[in-house]
């Protein structure tokens, strides 16, 4: 049985391409807080908190789970607080809040239903 070759070096390119996003991110994150100071503070953790979760996702969990869901519908919450706390009243701001918080809300009676089966039924 011969391996493809997505088979052989899909995984690698992939875990090396989530590394390096992970490692441009949080050096955005620096430059960010260093050029705009204390403004930028929010829009930083929001965007290490998603390189973190993404790292996550793919050593430890994988993508297809629902606390790598649950944990990535938070960007959106996270995402709409910073901006309501820096005073952006805009209505994407509203809908990342709430689109995000019924997502979390959808994926955890998802999770939950889920588990209630009987095993021969999941």
């Amino acid at each position: 049985m011969s391996d493809s070759l997505s088979d052989r070096y899909g995984r690698p390119l992939v875990v090396g391409f989530v590394v390096l996003l992970a490692v441009l991110s949080v050096v955005s994150a620096y430059l960010r807080i260093e050029t705009a100071g204390t403004a930028a503070v929010g829009d930083a953790l929001v965007s290490l908190y998603i390189s973190a979760v993404v790292v996550w996702g793919t050593f430890r969990e994988g993508y297809d789970t629902a606390r790598f869901r649950i944990a990535l519908y938070g960007v959106f919450v996270l995402w709409g607080s910073v901006d309501l706390i820096a005073g952006a009243d805009a209505p994407l701001a509203y809908l990342f809040l709430i689109g995000g918080s019924l997502l979390i809300a959808w994926e955890s009676y998802s999770y939950s239903r889920e588990q209630r089966k009987p095993v021969y039924e999941r």
